[in-house]
């Protein structure tokens, strides 16, 4: 059965609420956009979702859209500014992806959600960017102020649309989320690897021996800070990490203390590190990119201060890492 270009409408049932809001969310059908999704509708929102994918799992009083945001926009220019609120989750992951699809995704269809609602006073676009518009970062703890240091071109596609947000809409129309990596249950990122080597009993190379301080954000923390900053309508520019950030060390002992067995792990120089990494982005033979190889031996963390007005965390930085542990290890004891 083909779903392009088919609506789905599914009923209110049981989440109704009588004061909601008209919400469209992209990429809807990714890690973060479905959860997201499922948190708006249970607050009682009216969704619209935009997917080049059908969702795994329909959600009451939500319309889909199976189809490319650019041909969303095309056929429904006319309705954009009946949303209250816009959450652009959609974007093309740097993993092996050409510079064309980078550039035509996160950059040119951007900007043509924004040309369409720039004329609207009543909408608010919620914009989720990257950390990684840091890179390496120039000074820590991360806030308002660090300068921008991007290390790939998904970086740079991110920092683009950002600019192009700043220079077309009011500052009271937009919030841009700027996620560390983000976490969850059947996803650990590049942890997925340090747990296989965990669980083969195989050492972990680690540059800087693992002293570097990190954070992550726990996905439904993520989406739930989405949802209360268009709620509030907290205008401006938002990291999204978890507290009690540690040494990435540290989780590493407190996993292997839980899995009752001891984690090995060797140091490996940091400069050497991003010239391997590097080398195996250029031939393709790796899906983490330079930013991966760049930052990662580094602090990377951000002022505990700077949060959203009202929004506090779930999950501090360890019960995120341990969360996405316990999906991969399969273990209810963590």
């Amino acid at each position: 059965m083909c779903f392009k270009s088919k609506q789905i409408d599914i009923p209110l049932s049981s989440y109704y609420r009588i004061m909601s809001l008209n919400i469209l969310v992209t990429g809807s059908s990714g890690f973060l956009g479905s959860l997201l999704c499922k948190v708006l509708v249970k607050k009682g929102h009216n969704l619209t979702a935009v997917d080049l994918i059908k969702p795994i799992n329909l959600i009451p009083n939500t319309k889909y859209f199976v189809d490319s945001l650019d041909t969303f926009l095309v056929n429904n220019s006319d309705t954009l500014s009946s949303f209250d609120i816009i959450i652009h989750t959609a974007s093309v992951l740097p993993f092996k992806s050409n510079k064309k699809e980078l550039i035509e995704t996160n950059i040119n269809i951007t900007k043509k959600l924004i040309d369409e609602i720039e004329a609207s006073d009543s909408t608010f676009l919620i914009y989720v960017s990257s950390s990684g518009v840091y890179g390496k970062p120039k000074s820590l703890p991360i806030d308002i102020d660090t300068e921008l240091n991007p290390l790939d071109l998904y970086a740079k596609t991110k920092i683009k649309s950002e600019e192009y947000i700043k220079n077309n809409l009011d500052s009271n129309q937009y919030s841009i989320i700027r996620p560390r990596t983000i976490l969850g249950e059947n996803r650990g990122g590049i942890f997925n690897l340090f747990f296989s080597l965990i669980k083969k009993n195989i050492p972990i190379p680690l540059p800087n021996n693992g002293k570097q301080i990190i954070q992550f954000v726990d996905v439904e923390d993520l989406a739930n800070l989405i949802t209360h900053v268009g709620e509030n309508k907290l205008f401006g520019i938002w990291p999204a990490a978890a507290p009690q950030q540690e040494p990435l060390k540290n989780h590493l002992k407190k996993l292997g203390a839980v899995l009752n067995k001891k984690v090995i792990t060797f140091n490996i120089n940091s400069k050497f590190f991003e010239f391997f990494g590097n080398t195996l982005v250029k031939l393709k033979l790796t899906n983490f990119t330079k930013w991966h190889f760049g930052a990662f031996p580094h602090d990377f963390y951000f002022d505990e201060n700077w949060k959203p007005e009202g929004f506090k965390y779930n999950k501090t930085c360890n019960d995120t890492f341990m969360n996405s542990a316990d999906s991969y290890f399969n273990r209810d004891t963590l």
